[in-house]
């Protein structure tokens, strides 16, 4: 992850029901019935990118490659509690391989902040997915 705003990882369970192209209509739901300003929202490949503007962009990427388990299982020996100070459920972590990895563009006066959160609340509504911030 490039980007080091809005840094989240959300470890993904086999039983979960994580999609990204889901993941992307709830935001285009989200967004329609919102009164909040209405991004853009394109899926290239593995990657939702969230456009603000035409000037400010959140992403984010699904992955499962290789790696992806083996660092589920050190955030599991390292971290106690997930992104929202709940306690994370070690023995689940272990086994998930694949994950969104969340992320913005350089926002210093926290412009998006909310858009941030909303992104993460609709990755929440998914099933068995643990979510981190990344600092």
């Amino acid at each position: 992850m490039a980007n080091t705003f809005y840094s989240y990882l959300a470890f993904i369970e086999d039983s979960s029901n994580a999609d990204i192209h889901v993941l992307k209509n709830n935001l285009e739901e989200f967004y329609a019935q919102s009164e909040n300003e209405k991004p853009t929202l394109t899926l290239e490949s593995n990657q939702l990118n969230i456009l603000f503007n035409d000037e400010y962009s959140l992403y984010v990427y699904f992955s499962e490659e290789e790696h992806i388990n083996e660092e589920a299982r050190e955030f599991a020996a390292e971290y106690k509690l997930d992104w929202n100070e709940n306690t994370t459920d070690k023995e689940k972590l272990k086994t998930c391989k694949k994950r969104f990895e969340i992320s913005g563009d350089d926002d210093f006066d926290m412009d998006y902040f909310n858009d941030s959160l909303f992104v993460i609340q609709e990755i929440e509504k998914f099933n068995n997915v643990i979510i981190f911030h990344i600092e």
